[in-house]
């Protein structure tokens, strides 16, 4: 028997750190100089199926100690960190768990921010109207990389086989995804195996 209770705290400090990931908390940096205010899964893939994770892209999304940060305040920069990220949604990536949903969202809102930088060519060129139009097209992205951050740490309180005292175990959001998709198959393959006959 399992109790889990999920851990928002560690959900709300990898929020920060992804706000910063997927785009950039630079990115929007030319607003200070002015002042202006500017549910889904994937089909569960048993272990032995999974690819490898992709290789990196030309423009990996940079770690700093405790946060990620990247600085995209041109079209150039832009275009590399939404290549990197959409890799990164690949199987074996750190958001490969954005169910169809979430990547439909995904997609329009960097082709809704492609169409910003086609028209301007940099943020700092930007009136306040297009730079709130982008913050809105960023944190909704942000929220869906957030919720499925493969990196997310999640702990929960579980009671193991055999006692009745209860441990923290703490797993990242990607282990815990294959663990329950792996469970999954499982129980259809053995459904599969030893089907139901009637009497």
């Amino acid at each position: 028997m399992r109790i889990h209770r999920m851990n928002w705290g560690n959900m709300k400090t990898s929020h920060r750190m992804i706000l910063a990931a997927a785009i950039g908390t630079l990115f929007l940096q030319g607003c200070a100089a002015t002042g202006d205010t500017r549910a889904d899964s994937q089909a569960a893939v048993p272990v032995q199926a999974r690819q490898a994770a992709p290789t990196a892209s030309t423009t990996a999304i940079p770690e700093e100690p405790g946060q990620p940060v990247v600085k995209a305040d041109t079209k150039d920069n832009f275009e590399a960190v939404a290549a990197a990220i959409r890799q990164q949604m690949t199987r074996g990536g750190r958001w490969e768990f954005v169910g169809n949903e979430g990547r439909r969202t995904v997609d329009q809102r960097f082709a809704d921010m492609r169409i910003l930088f086609d028209q301007y060519g940099s943020v700092d060129k930007m009136d306040s109207t297009a730079r709130a139009r982008l913050l809105t097209d960023q944190t909704i992205i942000n929220d869906t990389l957030t919720r499925y951050d493969g990196n997310r740490l999640v702990c929960t309180q579980e009671i193991p086989t055999g006692t009745h005292f209860p441990k923290k175990v703490c797993r990242t959001y990607a282990e815990m995804r294959r663990e329950q998709d792996d469970a999954q198959f499982m129980m259809r393959q053995n459904a599969k195996n030893h089907p139901v006959t009637g009497h």
